[in-house]
């Protein structure tokens, strides 16, 4: 993604987030409770993600990780899958190597990160009728350029959580509707 195209997802996120937070919606199920609550749930990933931010920004020279197919794929249909996959890999395999390779500095916010992935992965698991979940996700190609990254992967993949937040953002935003 070029910059003013991150620019223009930053502020179409920004619009969504402003009209979330005006539309009081009276939820009659979990997984709307859940839908309304992740604006909360970001805010607390993202004040996380800024804590260690600059330590993996310093830490990158790699290409992308987290590219325009990840965002392709998570607005597709099957969005929910490609959501899940990403959070299964984050939480098997990026957030526990980022914590032993930097345990003094960076340990809280990781956590902080993980539990919230994890409670998103639960939540979304309990909805997958409210998704429309019903195909798997092939995060084959995702996992491959981590692994040729090699050690940097961990960075790379550190240093772009803020675009998988706001793709999953963008993901639970529209399926407002849906309720």
């Amino acid at each position: 993604m070029n910059f003013s195209g991150v620019i223009l997802s930053a502020v179409l996120m920004l619009l969504l987030s402003v009209t979330a937070q005006c539309r009081k919606t009276n939820c009659k199920s979990e997984c709307c409770t859940f839908v309304e609550g992740f604006p909360a749930r970001l805010k607390e990933l993202r004040s996380s993600y800024k804590e260690i931010l600059k330590f993996y920004e310093s830490n990158d020279d790699l290409d992308a990780l987290i590219d325009g197919t990840v965002q392709h794929n998570i607005n597709g249909p099957y969005g929910c899958h490609v959501v899940d996959e990403i959070l299964r890999f984050y939480l098997n395999t990026v957030l526990p190597t980022a914590v032993k390779k930097n345990r003094a500095h960076t340990k809280t916010p990781i956590d902080s990160i993980g539990n919230i992935f994890q409670s998103l992965q639960r939540d979304m698991l309990k909805c997958r009728k409210h998704f429309f979940c019903y195909k798997p996700f092939e995060i084959t190609s995702f996992k491959d350029s981590y692994e040729k990254m090699a050690e940097k992967g961990v960075n790379k993949a550190m240093e772009e959580l803020d675009l998988l937040f706001m793709y999953i953002e963008q993901f639970l935003a529209s399926k407002r509707d849906m309720h």
